[in-house]
């Protein structure tokens, strides 16, 4: 038997830091004592956001066929969960999965033994009541966001809460653990959740922000927080706007995305804003408006909750003062008709807008200094044809 102990110590360290999940850095550290040794916080390098790319291979009895993504500089994985079709979503590095059967469950993507059932997403009750839902509803078309108040390995009182679009309406609602139902709260059309001291906010297609209150389950309520809702950019044919509605750096910010077409010219552009909480005398949003995230990186996308971290050397890759959000390919059809985009005056090739239809998300990154927009990930760079793209939040190590 090979006596591992013997490494030389630099080859051993150089070991640790290629090592990406928390989970192998543990198992890498008791192998022996030099090894321990060498598992320490500084020589764990850690994983970068990943993002996950999810389809499904006609082609092989496997259906579920998942990729995490690193940002830069290291391997793929593949991960195979059960053979049927599922849609994913995700939130504090947790997946969200409902079947074509609406089952429902909780996914650590890292540890196949992590799965927490939930109920089943077609079952919702009011706080008084029930909740008459539609003969036919689609299991991949019903929930547009879902957030954990907290990580389900450090806490057993977290919360799931999501937000839905149905032909009745759209609105929220939560279960905790041991909930035979979801409990349906209010009807609001919400664009993002996010948990901020401890307290769940929300952003709706008007801008306005919103306070979603479950302090009290048995009597949850949703309320407007300011006079004012954040100052929309003008909609056109050809049109979009997302809200997202994020924690950073211990504040609460509000980012607008607009896809824009006009003329001859195709715009993306982002504004991010502070959400005041102390404000007793008249204020304006155009006052709130954040133009340096200093060190930090926003991460936005459709299917996970928005997220920030610090751009460092322990999280690979990732650059300071810059937002990463992925395009779903629907908005870039709207954007594809003209040989030439500008994106806030950075010309991009035609040939890259192409690319953007083949039926999966493409991966952008806005730089917040000097308001230019660089194309990460083309579909053509994910694979797997059709699916779904999100973010996974990556977990601070606890060594």
């Amino acid at each position: 038997m090979a006596d591992w102990s013997g490494l030389h110590q630099d080859l051993v360290i150089c070991i640790a830091k290629q090592i990406v999940f928390l989970k192998d850095f543990h198992a890498f550290g008791a192998v022996c004592k030099p090894w321990r040794s060498a598992a320490t916080k500084d020589n764990f390098t850690g994983p970068s956001p990943l993002l996950m790319v999810s389809g499904w291979d006609e082609s092989s009895t496997e259906a579920n066929i998942r990729k995490l993504v690193h940002l830069k500089g290291r391997p793929e994985i593949y991960m195979n969960y059960k053979k049927q079709r599922c849609c994913y979503y995700s939130s504090l590095g947790w997946l969200m999965s409902i079947s074509e059967d609406f089952k429902v469950s909780l996914l650590n993507p890292f540890d196949h033994h992590a799965r927490i059932k939930l109920p089943d997403i077609n079952m919702l009750k009011a706080s008084v009541g029930e909740v008459k839902l539609p003969r036919f509803l689609h299991y991949d078309r019903m929930i547009s966001k879902f957030v954990l108040s907290s990580c389900p390995f450090s806490s057993s009182d977290w919360i799931v809460v999501v937000s839905y679009e149905m032909v009745i309406g759209n609105g929220w609602g939560f279960c905790r653990l041991g909930d035979d139902k979801w409990t349906h709260v209010s009807w609001y059309l919400l664009m993002d959740l996010a948990y901020y001291n401890g307290q769940l906010y929300a952003v709706d297609i008007e801008g306005n922000i919103l306070i979603c209150d479950i302090q009290d389950l048995e009597q949850p309520k949703t309320s407007i927080l300011l006079s004012k809702g954040i100052p929309m950019e003008p909609i056109y044919g050809g049109s979009r706007q997302r809200i997202y509605i994020v924690e950073s750096a211990g504040v609460l910010l509000v980012v607008l995305h607009t896809f824009a077409k006009s003329s001859s010219i195709k715009t993306i552009k982002l504004r991010v804003f502070e959400v005041p909480f102390d404000k007793t005398e008249e204020w304006e949003w155009s006052n709130l408006e954040v133009k340096n995230l200093g060190n930090k990186t926003l991460f936005l996308g459709c299917k996970n909750s928005s997220y920030s971290i610090e751009a460092s050397e322990y999280y690979f890759g990732c650059k300071p003062n810059c937002i990463y959000f992925t395009i779903e390919w629907l908005d870039w059809v709207l954007l594809n008709s003209l040989p030439e985009i500008n994106v806030d005056d950075v010309n991009m090739e035609y040939e890259k807008a192409e690319l953007l239809l083949n039926g999966n998300a493409s991966v952008f990154i806005f730089n917040m200094e000097d308001e230019k927009v660089e194309q990460l990930l083309a579909p053509t760079d994910l694979g797997l044809g059709e699916g779904e793209t999100l973010w996974l939040q990556p977990q601070p190590p606890s060594l």
